[in-house]
């Protein structure tokens, strides 16, 4: 009896013995693997892992609200997390790698180039259009990619265009489907705390590891593949943790989900077109334009005015094609016709005595870089212009919501017949003057002593008094 209670015992103890090595070895596993994690995780960038949390934080929400919408707002929605994931890759590649050449640049912003056209072409005449407005007008902001020295400047220039389509589904939906507000809402944020990222971490401009980094062509993107995924996993842990009222899904999680969603609504056959007004020829609008076209060409010979339209996807059609070329005998770049589907147009000065000449462009993006006698903008709607040094003055005529940014300096600034600008000059242009006339809605951005930028309006209304024989102007008090 006492043999056998014996042999139980040690049996037991046995057992027990090969339960706790066991468990030991899992232990000293997950500790492994745990230190392994950290080890990763600390290999990224703090900018990097910054944009992580922003994105969980901010982007996930947005792209949840609009799988809740489905429709055109899910197919926009799914272009802007495009969009802002080729933006993660760019800034990315721009903490290991040296700043490369402007040819090398254009090139490689190529990829998001491509999500904004698509963002541009997914407006149609529908239900969702004011939606898909709402996006194609706020997504031009990731061209602060490329903007030096004040980047949160020049996106927040493009809140109040996104915001003005999103009123408009705001007053349509306020007492009847509170998530098309959410929709609003949500992108709205994503703008505003782009705005504190690129302030924290990108002040004047994307810093590129001009000191330890290598050649852009030997950056190889895969080799930060699983230190992405480890920190995605731990961004969304930690977010989790501090905004529980937030849910936090990954990048990877959430479009396997929205695809599905897209794909059950476009396979609803018949239904799709439901509630959809039956258009005739009468109504058709496009039928009178073109009559109207071609009665125009056979009666006169005159050259025709430039007018450009915009078709049913927003895409703008130009009469004429874009033009970038140096005519030698009047020493001048001409800049002509220029869209947003013609991505980053870099003009290099090689003679300080060489002018620029811009006209008619909309929704462009024109970077003059070195040292010229003048530039003119004539006739543009909605265009950015970067340059470095303006030796005589930059004139600004007959143009609507334009974005004009001074690098190094400019002597003077003349803003003539234009409505709706935003000037940004560098502390070592704070003597350039400013003359305006006939203008409206104009700002100055310049920064203070601590860097941070100050911007304030060009006063519009004066109060004039008769004093003796003359007459005195005084700024309203509106701009005290």
């Amino acid at each position: 009896m006492s043999t056998e209670f014996n042999v139980t015992v040690i049996k037991l103890l046995n057992d027990i013995q090969s339960r706790l090595t066991l468990i030991e070895s899992k232990i000293n596993s997950d500790e492994s693997s745990l230190s392994t994690s950290t080890l990763t995780t600390t290999t990224l960038p703090k900018s990097i892992i910054a944009y992580d949390e922003y994105i969980t934080l901010y982007l996930d929400p947005f792209i949840t609200i609009c799988n809740k919408l489905g429709g055109g707002a899910l197919e926009s929605g799914l272009l802007i997390k495009d969009a802002w994931n080729e933006m993660r890759k760019f800034l990315l590649m721009s903490t290991y790698c040296k700043e490369p050449t402007q040819i090398k640049l254009n090139s490689l912003l190529l990829p998001l180039t491509e999500k904004v056209k698509a963002c541009n072409l997914a407006v149609k005449r529908n239900e969702w259009e004011k939606h898909a407005k709402t996006l194609s007008e706020g997504v031009g902001c990731l061209s602060w990619l490329v903007v030096k020295p004040a980047p949160r400047d020049f996106i927040e220039s493009y809140i109040g265009g996104s915001d003005y389509w999103a009123n408009n589904i705001r007053k349509e939906y306020k007492t009847t489907n509170p998530d098309h507000i959410e929709f609003c809402n949500k992108f709205k944020i994503l703008l505003q705390e782009l705005m504190n990222y690129v302030k924290e971490h990108h002040t004047t401009g994307v810093t590129w590891n001009n000191k330890n980094g290598i050649d852009v062509n030997d950056y190889d993107a895969n080799t930060t593949t699983s230190a992405t995924t480890t920190t995605a996993a731990a961004v969304t842990a930690a977010t989790s943790a501090v905004a529980p009222t937030i849910k936090a899904t990954t990048t990877s999680a959430s479009a396997p989900v929205a695809k599905v969603d897209l794909f059950a609504a476009l396979n609803r056959e018949d239904k799709v077109t439901a509630g959809l007004k039956k258009v005739t020829k009468d109504m058709q609008t496009w039928r009178a334009e073109y009559k109207a076209d071609e009665s125009t060409s056979s009666s006169t010979t005159t050259t025709t005015k430039l007018i450009p339209k915009i078709n049913n996807s927003n895409e703008i059609n130009m009469k004429y094609p874009p033009k970038c070329e140096f005519q030698n005998s009047s020493n001048k770049w001409l800049v002509e016709y220029q869209t947003s589907a013609c991505g980053l147009v870099t003009i290099e000065i090689k003679d300080k005595k060489e002018t620029v000449y811009i006209l008619n462009c909309i929704n462009a993006n024109i970077q003059i870089i070195g040292k010229c006698k003048s530039i003119v903008v004539d006739g543009c709607k909605k265009t950015n212009v970067t340059f470095n040094v303006v030796m005589a003055s930059c004139e600004i005529v007959n143009c609507q919501r334009m974005n004009i940014i001074c690098i190094e300096t400019v002597s003077a600034i003349a803003i003539d017949k234009t409505d709706g600008i935003v000037v940004t000059l560098p502390k070592t242009s704070l003597t350039t003057e400013i003359v305006a006339s006939k203008s409206s809605e104009m700002n100055v951005s310049w920064p203070d002593e601590n860097g941070d930028m100050i911007e304030r309006p060009i006063p519009e209304q004066y109060v004039h008094r008769i004093s003796g024989l003359s007459i005195t102007a005084n700024v309203s008090d509106l701009y005290h």
